[in-house]
């Protein structure tokens, strides 16, 4: 049962991730700009700390929010600011169990997400 948990969410996170690559955001909206992408998330798996790597093309807000596999939002961190050009955000996980998590990135109305695992 939990196994088809996981791929129905990897099936969402991937049909998502591909509309917002699309220009297709997921309210049916059409994006003229992207003002942000997440590059890389590392470790992954994760311990305790993961690093995000991000591209921005303006100034601004991130809302970062953990999900947890039934789509509960289980933490949500406001005001990460960041500037123009490449930036890194160190997030600690280590009060969280081990499992399958969503990383959900908001700025000016455009949504990021990154699959993590936690052990």
């Amino acid at each position: 049962m939990k196994t088809i948990f996981t791929f129905i969410l990897i099936l969402i996170i991937s049909i998502g991730s591909f509309a917002q690559k699309s220009g297709v955001l997921t309210a049916g909206m059409i994006s003229s700009t992207n003002s942000f992408s997440i590059e890389k998330a590392y470790p992954n798996p994760v311990k305790d700390i993961v690093t995000i790597d991000l591209q921005s093309e303006e100034s601004g807000d991130l809302q970062v929010s953990l999900i947890n596999i039934l789509g509960t939002e289980v933490k949500k961190w406001d005001n990460f600011y960041v500037n123009p050009g490449d930036q890194s955000l160190k997030i600690d996980l280590s009060q969280f169990k081990s499992g399958v998590y969503i990383l959900r990135i908001t700025k000016k109305g455009q949504t990021k997400t990154q699959l993590l695992k936690k052990n």
